[in-house]
């Protein structure tokens, strides 16, 4: 059961290693603002960590069975006592794995720190930019009249700076 775990940890290792490089290129993406690309890149992912799920219940399940097995409750079995209970070459196996898939972890979680502030910076400039052309007089005005037709509000005198009327 144990070597059974240690495959399905390995399994998860290598999933989270596609999603690191998925991660890495959804920041160039994001930086290039491709955003079809963006989401192509998020259907990997999601399909990505439906994997792991799958994989995860398999790992929960051998859990269990190795804590039933030891005459452990549900929830008792914890890493450390798991490593109590085998012996070389798993335990070191096991204790190697879960230090390589914790590593990976923190590097992924920095990764998605990084573009989740790349996206939020994006957002800020473009609420930025329609925020200036919704306050612009840009279109606000007719800009084709009637000739010698003054309207309202005439483009011509908001543009002037000197009133010419004397």
């Amino acid at each position: 059961m144990v070597t059974k775990l240690i495959e399905i940890l390995q399994a998860e290792y290598q999933i989270y290693q596609e999603l690191y490089r998925l991660s890495e290129e959804k920041q160039e993406i994001i930086i290039d603002n491709r955003v079809e690309d963006l989401l192509e890149i998020i259907e990997e992912e999601q399909k990505e960590v439906q994997k792991i799920d799958q994989l995860e219940g398999k790992r929960i399940d051998i859990l269990e069975k190795i804590a039933a097995k030891n005459s452990l409750q549900e929830g008792e079995l914890s890493f450390d006592k798991l490593i109590e209970l085998i012996s070389e070459p798993q335990k070191s196996q096991l204790q190697e794995i879960r230090s390589d898939i914790l590593e990976l972890l923190e590097e992924l979680q920095e990764i998605n720190e990084i573009n989740a502030n790349l996206i939020r910076e994006s957002l800020q400039l473009t609420d930025y930019t329609l925020e200036l052309l919704t306050n612009s007089n840009i279109g606000k005005t007719n800009t084709y009249q009637k000739p010698g037709d003054k309207g309202q509000d005439s483009s011509d005198q908001q543009r002037r700076i000197i009133d010419q009327k004397v």
